[in-house]
């Protein structure tokens, strides 16, 4: 993996994770924000495959899961982010003959947030956590799935573009003979 795309994969996951945690509590519906770190993982993970997304997923979870005001047990959010990482890249994989349209990416966002909301959910209750509420997981999965695939219509097409626009070295050096 290229240094730079590495760099730029973590200033995303770091704008992502500030801008979540300072900026979305305040534009709260039912207590529930869009998760920007979710959808630049699921970006990277359709950019560059699953390894990528996996690798991605669980940095900028291990990021949710430390930076204030955390209040769960640390891994939660790492793991859950590292399987929707996963999945996209694998989506990217199945549809590698082109790139994925717009339907595919709103149907990967929305299953992104299923599955990482889910994961996230099912190991608080593994671990007592008092906050995970059963009843109301549809409610918030909904208005979650909504909130992101708005937020994905701005932020995959300018991280996929990104990422795709940076060349390494010795392609760089193929492509000019």
């Amino acid at each position: 993996m290229p240094a730079l795309r590495i760099a730029l994969a973590a200033l995303f996951l770091m704008i992502a994770v500030t801008v979540q945690t300072s900026v979305l509590p305040h534009i709260a519906v039912a207590g529930v924000t869009g998760d920007l770190v979710m959808i630049v993982v699921l970006a990277l993970g359709l950019a560059r495959g699953p390894e990528w997304g996996a690798i991605a997923g669980f940095a900028g979870g291990l990021m949710l899961d430390v930076v204030p005001p955390a209040d769960h047990t640390a891994g939660r959010w790492a793991l859950a982010l590292a399987l929707s990482g996963y999945v996209a890249g694998l989506i990217r994989r199945e549809t590698s003959a082109g790139p994925v349209g717009p339907l595919g990416v709103a149907v990967t966002v929305v299953l992104g947030a299923v599955l990482s909301l889910t994961v996230y959910s099912a190991t608080g209750s593994l671990l007592h956590d008092p906050a995970v509420d059963w009843g109301e997981f549809g409610v918030r999965v909904g208005i979650a799935a909504g909130y992101d695939v708005v937020g994905a219509i701005v932020v995959i097409p300018l991280v996929m573009w990104v990422m795709r626009r940076v060349v390494p070295a010795r392609e760089r050096q193929r492509v000019l003979r």
